[in-house]
């Protein structure tokens, strides 16, 4: 009988600590046609979210190329903010890969994948730039 009770007792102890960790994807769009400036000297990989035009402009210049694709994609920071992952300066071919980007009650998860290549003849600040929609914004992303 004492047995089955520490058995009860250990059950609902361990079903007490079940948290419901749901996750809730967060929709996103990748910025392109931007590059980090030189001057941003990071010796680690780098994470930063920025919420400003001018905090985005003192890191990234616009790499507008001709053609209907060449500009850079617009950013409107009264309903947008920008999380950008930073490389540090190196002579090899990276490629920084977004995943997934969810939340649940404590965290926000952004999910991505680095691919270290072949080197390159010159030096670069390997960078991916996506978009997140402010909650209390009403823009849609697909």
């Amino acid at each position: 009988m004492k047995n089955i009770i520490i058995i009860l007792i250990s059950t609902l102890l361990i079903s007490s600590c079940t948290v419901n960790n749901t996750q809730k994807n967060i929709s996103y769009k990748s910025a392109r046609k931007y590059f980090a400036k030189n001057t941003y000297d990071n010796k680690d990989f780098t994470e930063k979210i920025m919420s400003s035009q001018d905090e985005f402009e003192r890191l990234f210049g616009a790499a507008a190329t001709m053609g209907t694709d060449g500009k850079p994609t617009p950013i409107d920071f009264s309903k947008e903010n920008v999380l950008a992952l930073i490389y540090p300066k190196t002579n090899l071919e990276v490629k920084i890969i977004p995943i997934s980007l969810q939340e649940n009650k404590q965290n926000t998860l952004y999910s991505y994948k680095v691919l270290e290549g072949a080197p390159n003849g010159f030096i670069t600040i390997p960078n991916t730039i996506i978009i997140i929609q402010e909650p209390n914004s009403k823009n849609n992303f697909s």
